[in-house]
């Protein structure tokens, strides 16, 4: 048997099979791939809000020009290190980022980009997502292999979308997949 092709999905986005995943938090999960190496793989989970939460308090912003709550919703990322923030956000906020992406997003993990968009100064588009999704070197492969996931490519307008409940069906319709009509029996030919 020949050497496999590593296929980089650094950008593209994760779209948990239908009847693969059945429970969990994988469940109907969309993933943005922030990395994807021969050394494993990183993500967030977009789809999976938890709550709101008032920047202003959650990260101690001392200042009295904000009188009111800023409340954004937060979503849960994945099951790794739930103690870290991070904001996925459009490219038209370059400020001390953590990654930046060639498809118009970015990643920032800093007080500074809470305070600006406590301000409206912040990203046109962003998310507050906490935890990330991890996979240890071949475990995504693998996962590919067994058709837990489809991938497609970045679409910004399913990260940011208001219904969070919708991304993954939505997603579904884009690959032209019905859910009803999916087949739990997969495999490869």
């Amino acid at each position: 048997m020949g050497d496999k092709i590593f296929h980089n999905l650094s950008g593209k986005t994760l779209v948990a099979t239908p009847h693969a995943i059945t429970k969990g938090i994988y469940h109907k999960s969309l993933i943005y791939m922030l990395s994807h190496t021969e050394e494993g793989a990183i993500g967030l989970i977009f789809n999976r809000l938890v709550n709101h939460i008032d920047l202003k308090s959650f990260f101690k912003i001392k200042n009295d020009e904000i009188t009111t709550p800023v409340m954004v919703p937060i979503y849960l990322g994945g099951p790794v290190e739930h103690e870290k923030g991070f904001f996925l956000h459009s490219s038209d906020y370059n400020k001390n980022l953590l990654l930046d992406f060639q498809n118009d997003l970015a990643v920032s993990s800093n007080l500074e980009i809470s305070e600006d968009i406590a301000f409206g100064k912040g990203p046109k588009n962003s998310l507050f997502i906490v935890g990330y999704t991890a996979w240890k070197p071949g475990q995504l492969e693998e996962e590919l292999e067994k058709n837990l996931w489809l991938v497609m490519d970045c679409n910004k307008e399913f990260i940011f979308a208001d219904n969070p409940e919708s991304k993954w069906h939505n997603a579904l319709k884009h690959l032209g997949i019905d859910e009803i009509h999916f087949s739990s029996q997969i495999g490869n030919a």
